[in-house]
């Protein structure tokens, strides 16, 4: 990927039982990888002897990840989503800055921290101030759509999956009500630098008449929207696609990059006259 040239890369780190940082995006080892049962029930080292679910290649541990792209020698944004839902000591908040220490003393690296769990972001700022954030405000506001248990956990007067109290009754147009709650979740980690907005709250939005990336922007002009997850193959590409782009986001995550890259290559020779 990165002899690539891939521009952007993004991985997810989740913590271990003995409280070492690892790979992982879930919190149960089953789906991804050979393991099984919760993270929680192994230590880092006893994670890297498994294996990626259906292939040989090992699974890695951040300290992996630093070490392959401490010494990268051209511009990189490394993106690091912190899977940790629950708060964060100090001493696992100052154990994971110190972790990646060393990707953002890198000049060639620009490194941005992520995570569902704004709280774990106010508290990695709390210590250093300089680390440089994005906000998802996927568990406050996102549309309705997944067979799972999750917050927020009811569909609102409007449609959307949101428990504030301004949608138990539809006291407001839906585009209204849309913009005041943006305004307010766009705060909730101050500086950050980044905002990702989920691809079915956006087509949702888009369908009730308002752009979001639209209103982010005007009211902090200053970050980067970035919409997730758009794959291709999936039933709504490259539809998904185009509306993210018309809407202005600046970047697009994805788990099918090259296929998504291929697709854009083609609409721009073909748009050329």
């Amino acid at each position: 990927m990165l002899e690539g040239g891939a521009g952007v890369i993004e991985f997810d780190v989740s913590i271990a039982a003995d409280g070492g940082f690892v790979l992982i995006h879930d919190q149960e080892l089953d789906r991804e990888t050979t393991g099984r049962g919760p993270l929680r029930s192994i230590t880092a080292a006893e994670f890297a002897q498994l294996r990626l679910r259906n292939t040989e290649e090992p699974t890695a541990t951040l300290a992996d990840a630093v070490e392959a792209l401490r010494h990268f020698r051209r511009p990189l944004k490394v993106q690091v989503d912190f899977k940790e839902g629950l708060p964060v000591t100090e001493e696992v908040a100052v154990g994971f800055l110190g972790a990646i220490a060393p990707l953002r003393a890198n000049p060639q690296l620009s490194v941005v921290v992520g995570c569902l769990a704004d709280w774990n972001l106010r508290a990695l700022r709390r210590i250093d101030p300089t680390l440089v954030v994005g906000l998802d405000f996927y568990i406050y506001l996102d549309a309705p759509g997944e067979e799972i248990l999750r917050l927020p956990q009811r569909v609102n007067a409007h449609g959307y999956l949101d428990d504030h109290p301004l949608g138990y009754r539809r006291l407001l147009p839906v585009t209204a009500y849309l913009e005041d709650r943006l305004e307010t979740l766009i705060t909730v980690v101050p500086g950050a630098k980044e905002i990702y907005v989920s691809k079915a709250f956006l087509a949702q939005a888009l369908r009730d008449g308002l752009n979001p990336l639209a209103v982010i922007h005007r009211l902090r002009p200053d970050v980067l929207v970035d919409v997730w997850t758009i794959n291709a193959g999936d039933a709504d590409f490259p539809a998904i696609l185009t509306a993210a782009l018309d809407a202005g986001a600046e970047q697009i995550t994805t788990d099918t990059a090259v296929q998504v890259a291929a697709h854009l290559t083609q609409a721009l020779a073909s748009a050329k006259p």
